[in-house]
C-alpha cells in the first residue's frame, strides 16, 4: 500500500521522513489547491525526505484552462525541477468544455522527460469521466489522483474501483479527497485501492501535517 503525502508546508517535509511516508506530492498554498513550490522548499525536501518527491506544476491557482503562456511556463519548471532532482510532476489541463486538453497534455508528459507523471484531481471536473481516463492513458499519464468525480474519495470508492479494473494495467489510480484515519480503513475495505492520497491536516491555519493523523492512516493501513 503506498500512502502519498501532500506537502504544502516546510515543516510537513520532517514528519513525512520521521513516519516513513511513502511518496510526497510537493506544493505550496493549500489555500487554493495546491501551486508550483519553490525551489527552496524542494531542496529541503530533497535534503530531507528520502523517498520520491512528486512536484506539482501549476504555476497559477484559479483553475486548469490554460493559455499557451502558461502552458509554457509549465515546461520551463518541470525542467528545471527535473534538474534539481524531481522524482515525477503532478499537473492537469482541461478544455473551455471540461474536457482533458490532450494537446497541451502531450507537451507536459514530453516536457517530464520519461519521468512519472500524475494527472491531479482536474480529472473529477471533466464532463465524461471515463472519456478523460482513456485521454491520460493515451498522453502517457502514469497516475491519476481521483476523488471518482465525487466529494471525497469514500463517497467515489465504486467509481474508483470500477476505473481500477478496467483501466488499472494501464493507469495507476489514487484515491485522494478527504482521505482520513477515520474512514481509510472503510476506503480500501473489498476494494483495488492500492494507492491513497492525503494532506492530514487536521486544525490550524499553518497546513503543516498533524503527525499523528499521518500516523494514524499507516496504522490503518495495516489492518
Amino acid at each position: 500500500m503506498i500512502f502519498e503525502l501532500a506537502v504544502f508546508h516546510p515543516d510537513s517535509i520532517a514528519i513525512a521522513q520521521a513516519c516513513h511516508v511513502s511518496r510526497i506530492e510537493l506544493c505550496d498554498n493549500y489555500a487554493v489547491g495546491g501551486i508550483t513550490p519553490s525551489l527552496d522548499n524542494f531542496k529541503l525536501a530533497r535534503a530531507t525526505f528520502n523517498g520520491p518527491i512528486m512536484v506539482m506544476i501549476r504555476p497559477v491557482a484559479g483553475g486548469f484552462v490554460y493559455d499557451d503562456a502558461i502552458i509554457h511556463q509549465m515546461q520551463k519548471e518541470i525542467k528545471l525541477f527535473d534538474d534539481l532532482g524531481a522524482d515525477g510532476f503532478v499537473f492537469g489541463c482541461l478544455t473551455n468544455n471540461f474536457e482533458v486538453n490532450a494537446s497541451q497534455l502531450a507537451m507536459l508528459v514530453k516536457a517530464a522527460n520519461k519521468k512519472p507523471v500524475t494527472f491531479h484531481r482536474a480529472i473529477d471536473e471533466v464532463v465524461n469521466y471515463e472519456n478523460g481516463i482513456q485521454d491520460l492513458i493515451n498522453c502517457g499519464v502514469t497516475s491519476v489522483l481521483t476523488t471518482g468525480k465525487m466529494k471525497s474519495a469514500l463517497d467515489g470508492k465504486d467509481v474508483i474501483n470500477k476505473m481500477i479494473i478496467k483501466y488499472g494495467q494501464q493507469l495507476n489510480f489514487i484515491a485522494g479527497g478527504g482521505v482520513r484515519s477515520n474512514n481509510v480503513e472503510e476506503l480500501l475495505r473489498n476494494s483495488h485501492i492500492a494507492e491513497i492520497h492525503s494532506a492530514a491536516i487536521t486544525h490550524g491555519v499553518d497546513y503543516i501535517a498533524d503527525k499523528n493523523e499521518v500516523m494514524g492512516i499507516i496504522d490503518k493501513l495495516k489492518f
